[in-house]
């Protein structure tokens, strides 16, 4: 008797299987994914991709604190092919926001009629 129900189970599910064909596949897909989960290896990111720690995140902060030095370090790291991504659109961003304050200081003397000469000058 046995037998025969192990037979309609099976017979059940094969009909199961024939009119949904997309539930069982993913009913299976999640059972091996189950199954197969300490099988699977997780791929590093490239070295460019990684995030910085917080180690690294001071030292590069601690660069563009440091005058003349900062605007050298956002160039080298803007511009390099290598290096993290991370840190280059920082520092990307950075230079900006460098180039726009320079202009907008140019102009702000421009409309105020002082020239570099003058402000060398008002130092002295």
């Amino acid at each position: 008797m046995d037998k025969v129900n192990e037979n309609m189970v099976s017979v059940d599910q094969q009909l199961e299987a024939q009119l949904n064909p997309d539930v069982n596949a993913s009913n299976d897909d999640r059972m091996e994914g189950a199954i197969d989960n300490s099988d699977k290896h997780v791929p590093e990111p490239e070295p460019g991709l990684r995030v910085l720690s917080v180690g690294e995140w001071m030292l590069t902060i601690l660069f563009y604190l440091i005058p003349v030095i900062n605007i050298i370090m956002m160039a080298v790291w803007a511009f390099s092919s290598k290096g993290n991504i991370h840190r280059r659109n920082l520092s990307r961003a950075l230079l900006l926001w460098v180039i726009i304050i320079l202009i907008a200081y140019v102009v702000a003397m421009a409309v105020a009629g002082f020239t570099i000469l003058d402000i060398v000058r008002l130092a002295e």
